[in-house]
């Protein structure tokens, strides 16, 4: 039996168990700002079933990282199109690789130690729509996630890098990461973002020098 939503916000955290619906026009109560959290984390919905209906509310973030890079903004934007070479200034994604039935998805596989324990997990990526030489961005495939998190255990993500020219040899590169956190490392939400914005910020580090030895290796 559904409950009203004066009852839902009279009676705490319960919401009607509406089977994998989200719930849409929800007043103040149901909302971020109600809940405590600001800025870039939002909450969403999300059930699982396991004998019944179970529902959970689910955190984001997001973190980013810029840098400039000492090459024309055309040769980093193909360095990030090609996505199978992104391990090789971002380790603790393992690899990538783009599906040979459709080159629009791509398998990424993480791993890495981080609050005691190692966390490895993979999902399929969808690329949407670039802006050549402005935006390449991607979201996760709803059901691809698998790994030692579990594969019942999803963690959407999405993400973008953006492109601003400086000059004839020079550009700026932004990387933006959105994911959902997990119930396992709620406690830990806190300190995600300092520790995956220090990560991203080593790995854009990486690829400014990587581009440039690219570029030399290539003898442009």
């Amino acid at each position: 039996m559904a409950i009203s939503h004066a009852q839902a916000c009279s009676s705490g955290p319960q919401v009607a168990l509406l089977p994998r619906r989200r719930l849409a026009g929800t007043p103040a109560c149901g909302s971020a700002a109600a809940l405590g959290s600001a800025g870039a984390a939002r909450l969403r919905l999300r059930g699982a079933r396991s004998n019944g209906s179970r529902w959970t509310a689910s955190q984001w973030l997001e973190n980013s990282a810029q840098i400039d890079c000492d090459v024309p903004l055309e040769e980093a934007f193909a360095l990030w199109e090609d996505r199978e070479r992104i391990p090789q200034w971002m380790p603790w994604i393992t690899s990538v690789v783009v599906q040979q039935d459709d080159p629009r998805l791509s398998r990424w596989t993480l791993s890495t130690y981080q609050f005691n324990r190692q966390w490895e997990f993979s999902w399929l990526a969808l690329n949407l729509t670039p802006l050549r030489n402005q935006k390449i961005h991607w979201r996760s495939v709803p059901g691809s996630t698998g790994g030692s998190l579990g594969s019942s255990l999803e963690v959407q993500n999405r993400g973008q890098i953006r492109f601003v020219r400086k000059g004839p040899n020079k550009c700026s590169v932004k990387l933006t990461i959105s994911y959902e956190v997990p119930g396992v490392l709620a406690p830990f939400a806190s300190l995600l973002t300092p520790v995956v914005e220090g990560i991203l910020s080593t790995d854009m580090k990486r690829f400014a020098d990587y581009a440039v030895q690219h570029r030399q290796n290539i003898g442009a």
